[in-house]
C-alpha cells in the first residue's frame, strides 16, 4: 500500500510497475488500484464500476472500504433509477458531489450507491476504451472536500491504467485464442494426415491382398467354362475356386478388422 506523501509521479510509477497490469489481470489490478487510491488520496472509499451500454447500467467490479480495508463487488447502479445523474456520469469527465446537493435524485443516489447513509464528498472520472465509455473510477471522502489538481492528475492516470489493463487482458485472450486456433489447425492437419495414411494403407492392402485372390477366382471361372466337359479338370478347378474364395473371405475379414481397429 502507498502513503499520502507519494507524489503523482511516484504513484504513476507504482501503477506502471504492477504485475497485474502487465499480465492483464483486470480484477487483481482494480483491487491494487482501489487500495492505492484510498491510501494516497486519503479517501474513505474507492471503486471502479464497469459501464454496460447494452443494459445502460454500471456494475461494481471492485469497491474498497479504505477504513475497514474491506473489498466487495457486484452492486449495480441502474440508469433507470437515477437517470439525470447517469447522464452526468456518461457525459462529464469529472463530477463532484458534496454535502450541499439539493437534488432529490442525487440524494437518493448518494444514500443508496455512494455514501450508504453517510454524509461526505464523492468524485468520479470516466474510463474510456476503444472510443467508448468503459466505466467510472470513483472516490469518496467522509467530509466535504474540494478536488484539487493533484487528485485530478492521479485519477486521470489511474483511469488510463484501467483501460490499459483491459487492453492487456484482451491481447492475452486474443493470443490464447490464436494459439488455440493454430493448435486446432495443426490437429486438423494431423487428422487429415492420419486419414490420408489410413486410406493409402487400405488402398495398398486392397490392391495387393484382395486383388490377388479375386484375379485368381476370375481366372478359375474362365477355366471352368473351358473345361466344362472334362469332369476331372472341372472338379479340380472347382476345388481350387473354393480355396481361393476362402482366401478372399479371410482377406476381407482381416481388412474389416483393420478398419475397425484404426
Amino acid at each position: 500500500m502507498s502513503n499520502a506523501a507519494d507524489s503523482p509521479i511516484e504513484l504513476l510509477m507504482k501503477l506502471t510497475k504492477s504485475e497485474a497490469l502487465q499480465k492483464g489481470k483486470f480484477k487483481d489490478f482494480t483491487q491494487e488500484l482501489t487500495q492505492l487510491l484510498c491510501s494516497s488520496l486519503d479517501a474513505s472509499k474507492s471503486a471502479f464500476w464497469l459501464y454496460r451500454a447494452e443494459s445502460d447500467n454500471f456494475v461494481s467490479i471492485q469497491t474498497l472500504d479504505g477504513e475497514a480495508n474491506l473489498a466487495s463487488s457486484g452492486e449495480i447502479f441502474s440508469s433507470k433509477e437515477f437517470p439525470s445523474f447517469s447522464e452526468k456520469l456518461k457525459n462529464e469527465l469529472l463530477v463532484q458531489v458534496d454535502n450541499n446537493a439539493q437534488n432529490e435524485e442525487l440524494k437518493n443516489f448518494k444514500e443508496k450507491v455512494v455514501l450508504t447513509n453517510r454524509i461526505g464528498s464523492w468524485v468520479g472520472i470516466q474510463v474510456w476504451n476503444k472510443n467508448r465509455l468503459f466505466g467510472i473510477l470513483c472516490l469518496e471522502w467522509k467530509g466535504k472536500r474540494e478536488v484539487g489538481d493533484r487528485d485530478k492528475l492521479v485519477l486521470t492516470a489511474a483511469a488510463s491504467m484501467v483501460s490499459q489493463c483491459y487492453d492487456a487482458l484482451m491481447r492475452i485472450k486474443e493470443g490464447f485464442l490464436h494459439k488455440n486456433e493454430v493448435s486446432n489447425l495443426k490437429e486438423e492437419e494431423k487428422e487429415k494426415e492420419k486419414l490420408a495414411k489410413k486410406l493409402s494403407d487400405h488402398a495398398f492392402y486392397t490392391s495387393h491382398s484382395v486383388r490377388h485372390p479375386l484375379t485368381t477366382i476370375l481366372a478359375l471361372v474362365d477355366l471352368i467354362k473351358l473345361n466344362w466337359e472334362n469332369r476331372e479338370s472341372y472338379e479340380e478347378l472347382l476345388q481350387q475356386l473354393k480355396i481361393e474364395t476362402m482366401k478372399l473371405d479371410d482377406t476381407i475379414r482381416v481388412m474389416t478388422a483393420k478398419i475397425e481397429l484404426d
